[in-house]
């Protein structure tokens, strides 16, 4: 049985995101364009778990990876951040690994 990624040791999440990595790269090699997006979440997850998410400030603006429009951080649970992208009332989830603070 798999354990829980909030389980793992920081030196076994480390070998979970080089498997998860050599999984994507197999993924991309057979065209699995469904299964590299539901790896590269697992990724993102997954390092989440090696970073404080008390170095997040609620207020906060963001910046998501894969997204340039401006995230603003109301609260943190756990690994992932929950906000709204700037013009917005919706809010979203995000994994913490996936913000970047923006430069003023």
């Amino acid at each position: 049985m798999e354990k829980r990624l909030s389980d793992l040791s920081k030196y076994e999440l480390e070998q979970e995101i080089r498997a998860l990595h050599e999984r994507k790269r197999k993924a991309e090699q057979m065209g699995m364009v469904s299964e590299i997006e539901v790896v590269l979440r697992r990724i993102a997850i997954a390092e989440s778990y090696l970073i404080d998410p008390k170095s997040f400030k609620p207020g906060a603006t963001y910046i998501v990876n894969y997204n340039e429009r401006p995230f603003r951080l109301k609260f943190v649970n756990g690994v992932m951040g929950w906000g709204t992208f700037e013009g917005e009332t919706a809010e979203h989830a995000i994994p913490l690994s996936e913000l970047s603070e923006v430069k003023a």
